[in-house]
């Protein structure tokens, strides 16, 4: 698109040592807030992650990490008097994030079932995660607070399943919380001013278990800034994590379809309210190929507080 503006944002990976990634991110002219989430995206003519100035790729491989490159437009809102919901597409996320400028947000929940994986469809390694989060969508995102589940699929086509949090830039951690394939489990991030803590949470509602952990924004430098967590945005998303020293967005596993329900985002205000809302704008994520742009996943249209991601393609 000639009349683009170009967008940076930063993107959040974890590996052994975490880095940073940047990428571009396209919006159309007049869109309600074009987003895009911790990891940013590629150039809009070579679509490349490049390294964020200062930060190392990572040394070891990660089976976390984003970089949405998102070109946006305006799109109908699903119910009256609510803003209307801009469209964007993103190299490995699906879903929906949710913004206003000068707007903070202290938590975002969602329930989804742990998908059941057709790994012979998506043969040799193949890769997916769901979940729910704060920052990394809009502005300088060099942070990302989230929590959620990973449905991969190994080489031998054997599926397997964890749960997980992560404070970017610090490393991705697995929870200490059994999770299968059709489990309900409900993910939440919650921020507390008081404590100025974050806690993810992650229940696996079908066997009753629960795992929680408290942290403060990581006390980092980032691109000769400190880290400042500053909550700009909510997420619900399924994605393709991104592999490898230079960070190669993984086949998509083949996850069918994944719904999400029950969701429910809060701002600073104490304001409460579902992805469509009068308060905020919120952004449907449709995540395309970089060759050639077909489509690998892509989300319904909101109804209540639900929508579903649509499995289409690994890769």
């Amino acid at each position: 698109m000639a009349s683009s503006v170009v967008r940076t944002a930063v993107i959040r990976t974890a590996a052994a040592a975490a880095s940073v990634v940047v990428a571009l991110f396209l919006a159309a002219p007049g869109a309600t807030g074009a987003q895009t989430r911790p990891p940013r995206g590629p150039a809009a003519r070579t679509l490349a992650a490049r390294a964020l100035p200062g930060q190392a790729r990572p040394a070891a491989a990660t089976e976390f990490g984003s970089f949405p490159m998102i070109r946006a437009g305006a799109a109908p809102a699903t119910q009256p008097g609510h803003r209307a919901i801009t469209s964007g597409a993103s190299l490995n996320w699906a879903g929906y994030a949710v913004t206003r400028a000068q707007l903070r947000f202290t938590a975002v929940r969602a329930t989804f079932f742990v998908p059941y994986l057709n790994c012979a469809k998506s043969p040799g390694s193949a890769l997916s995660s769901e979940w729910v989060g704060l920052d990394g969508f809009t502005g300088r995102a060099d942070s990302v607070e989230q929590g959620g589940i990973a449905a991969n699929c190994r080489a031998n086509e054997k599926a397997v399943y964890f749960a997980w949090w992560e404070l970017f830039p610090g490393a991705q951690q697995k929870a200490a919380l059994k999770v299968s394939a059709g489990d309900s489990v409900t993910a939440s991030v919650t921020y507390s001013p008081k404590s100025q803590q974050y806690k993810i949470s992650i229940t696996d509602n079908t066997n009753g278990r629960k795992f929680s952990v408290q942290r403060k924004c990581p006390h980092v430098v980032v691109a000769g800034r400190l880290l400042s967590c500053p909550r700009n945005s909510a997420e619900i998303i399924a994605e393709a994590p991104a592999t490898g020293p230079k960070l190669k967005i993984a086949r998509l596993a083949d996850y069918g379809a994944i719904s999400f329900g029950a969701i429910s985002v809060t701002d600073s205000r104490g304001v409460k309210g579902g992805i469509v809302s009068p308060h905020w704008n919120a952004t449907k994520i449709i995540q395309l190929r970089a060759s050639g742009g077909a489509t690998l996943a892509r989300p319904t249209p909101t109804a209540a507080r639900t929508f579903d991601i649509y499995w289409v393609r690994a890769s």
